[in-house]
């Protein structure tokens, strides 16, 4: 299964999938922190950055699978509960 990631944040689902043999074929995230353990990570994956910059249409045909999770600094702890 090749997959792409959307708001990939430091890309938890990857990890999961890795056991299943799911490939991710790109990223999708803006975060410094987050793109940086990306690219160590990853570092054959390009992470094309903002979502508004992309295009999906050409993006959507070279995977099996989006997946995604809705940014979280509304929900989360360490993005103390505000908007960016």
């Amino acid at each position: 299964m090749r997959y792409g990631s959307l708001f990939s944040g430091i890309e938890a689902a990857s990890l999961a999938f890795e056991p299943l043999g799911w490939t991710p074929i790109w990223f999708s995230e803006i975060d410094e922190f987050c793109c940086n353990i990306l690219s160590k990570q990853w570092p054959n994956v390009p992470n094309l950055g903002d979502i508004n910059h992309a295009n999906f249409t050409d993006l959507a045909k070279k995977v099996d699978l989006i997946i995604g999770g809705s940014p979280c600094p509304s929900f989360s702890l360490a993005g103390k509960r505000g908007c960016q």
